[in-house]
Order: structure tokens, then C-alpha cells, then sequence
């Protein structure tokens, strides 16, 4: 009995000691895994970029999983600009905003939706308010949107993602921004155009 507790007593000390430096390793792991999807945003996002100033209007560049680039996505208040892909899934939403389909074209009639991860691009969502200005700059040409509103909802209200008979942006991200783990609601946040017409792209916007 003596022999079994003291092998026991030996294999929990053991346990003990390897057990920090175990979690220190899986800490490593995750956070190499993660500043490896980052850097291939930066990479990517980069690339699109420079394609996307070179590009004409009828010859749309491509991401590396095959979504078109539809547009540069411009936030002021938050120092966003990004190119914005087609599609939302993990693939393409590593790479920019992503553009939901069957949603109006940006820049055009109707409501384009799009939807960015909370700790990449739309990490600074939640500090725009009613007024502030957002721009999309799509084939040359400049639309203006202003917020209009900001509202937390349930990931299952799809009533966001209705037609609209103006020219609506309406962008989502997880909501808490900084909570850890799967995030429980959305932040909505709408813009209606406030142009009359679209204007020439200006590269101060960009």
C-alpha cells in the first residue's frame, strides 16, 4: 500500500511540474495559429489592394479562393479600408469584408449587406454613431453612405438582410466585440446613401 501511494504521490508530482510547461506549448500553438491566418490576411488584403488600383472596371480581380473583389470599403472614423470579397465564408472573410450573396450589388439599389470578422476589420464597429460617413469606392465611382442606425439583434433575425427601396449598406459583426469565444449576438449597423448620384473616386478616400 505504502509502494502504490508513494508511486501515486510520484505521478501526480510529476503531473504538476509538466503541466505549466504543457499549456505554455499549447499556448504557443494557438497563438502561431492565429498570427498565421493574420499574416495572410495582411498578405492577401495587400495584394488586392495593389490589384484593385491597376484593375479597370471590367476586369474584376480575384482572391485566392476564387471571390471577386467587388469593391473598396472606406470607414474614416475607424481608419477602415478595405478591399470587400464575395462570399462569407471562412475563406473569404479571412481575406477581407465579405459581401453577402443575393444581396444588392454595393453601390447599387436595394441593401448590400456585408459581414467582417469582430478582431480583424470590423474590430471597430462599435464606435461608429448616426451621422458618421462611410464610402465605397466600386468601378471608379464614389458612394456615400451616412449611419442611420446601430442595433444589437439576434444571430437568428435574418430581417436585417430585407430588400430596400433606397440605396442601403448595412454591415454585421459578432457582438460583444471583445467577448471570448463564439459571440451570442450581431451588431447592425445601417447607412443610407446620401448621394444623388455616384461620384468620381477620390484618393483621399482610399
Amino acid at each position: 500500500m505504502t509502494s502504490f501511494a508513494g508511486g501515486h504521490a510520484n505521478s501526480t508530482s510529476l503531473y504538476v511540474r509538466f503541466l505549466p510547461a504543457l499549456l505554455t506549448l499549447v499556448g504557443l500553438i494557438l497563438c502561431c495559429y492565429v498570427a498565421a491566418d493574420y499574416a495572410w490576411m495582411l498578405v492577401e488584403q495587400n495584394r488586392l489592394a495593389h490589384e484593385w488600383q491597376s484593375q479597370s472596371t471590367s476586369s474584376p480581380t480575384h482572391v485566392s479562393s476564387g471571390s471577386p473583389s467587388l469593391a473598396r470599403l472606406v470607414i474614416p472614423k475607424i481608419n477602415l479600408s478595405a478591399v470587400v470579397v464575395e462570399g462569407t465564408s471562412r475563406k473569404a472573410l479571412l481575406v477581407g469584408p465579405g459581401h453577402l450573396a443575393h444581396t444588392a450589388a454595393l453601390g447599387e439599389s436595394g441593401n448590400s449587406v456585408v459581414a467582417g470578422h469582430r478582431d480583424t476589420f470590423f474590430r471597430h464597429l462599435g464606435e461608429l454613431v448616426s451621422g458618421d460617413s462611410i464610402y465605397v469606392d466600386r468601378g471608379g465611382k464614389l458612394y456615400h453612405y451616412q449611419v442611420t442606425d446601430t442595433k444589437i439583434i439576434e444571430p437568428n433575425d435574418i430581417s436585417v438582410l430585407k430588400s430596400s427601396d433606397g440605396n442601403r449598406l448595412t454591415l454585421i459583426t459578432c457582438y460583444p466585440i471583445h467577448y471570448f469565444g463564439p459571440a451570442p449576438k450581431r451588431l447592425i449597423i445601417t447607412a443610407e446613401s446620401v448621394d444623388t448620384g455616384a461620384g468620381q473616386a477620390s484618393s483621399s478616400v482610399r
